[in-house]
């Protein structure tokens, strides 16, 4: 049994505008997300980030970067935006 997701307000809205635009980005972002919660041991694009984002944790889905912390039963996504913008909120 895998972990928990939790998508927040803003990440579900960001996920749902990249399907409209992106039907299969937003498959793979899904997919990713939903591989690392029932395999974290297996060998995924992670690195836990610094600065005003110190803490947290992206994956990296082809263009584009999931922003999100974990603890044993949950995973809580963050933000979900292309690669250019990740980082400049």
């Amino acid at each position: 049994m895998g972990k928990l997701i939790q998508y927040s307000e803003k990440a579900a809205k960001q996920l749902r505008k990249i399907f409209k635009s992106d039907k299969d980005s937003a498959r793979m972002i899904v997919k990713a997300v939903e591989d690392y919660a029932e395999h974290p041991d297996k060998r995924y694009d992670i690195k836990i980030l610094k600065g005003k984002f110190e803490d947290l944790k992206r994956l990296r889905v082809g263009n584009y970067r999931i922003i999100f912390d974990e603890n044993l039963v949950i995973i809580n996504i963050y933000e979900i935006k292309h690669r250019q913008g990740a980082y400049n909120d």
